[in-house]
């Protein structure tokens, strides 16, 4: 399908599940041609707050996407430490 398809698709995926799915799952245009979304895929669960949709353009050889959801468990998230107040 096509970036924009893609997106649209995506928008739907995300429309229709609920939130505790959205929680656990990322939802992913990544290149239809498999060499290219193992890149993108390996490249983005190093840094995913580094990517944006349109990323994925920068992995494709042919202009075609698909989506894929993949558990948020298995990337790699940075995480900062937050110091809470609490009132007395």
């Amino acid at each position: 399908m096509t970036f924009s398809e893609a997106v649209r698709s995506k928008k739907k995926f995300i429309t229709n599940s609920s939130n505790f799915m959205q929680t656990i799952y990322h939802c992913l245009i990544i290149p239809s041609i498999e060499e290219e979304a193992t890149k993108y895929i390996t490249d983005f669960k190093n840094s995913p707050s580094s990517f944006i949709d349109e990323s994925c353009k920068l992995y494709s050889s042919d202009a075609d996407f698909k989506l894929w959801v993949i558990p948020i468990k298995d990337f790699k998230h940075s995480h900062e430490k937050v110091m809470v107040k609490i009132s007395e």
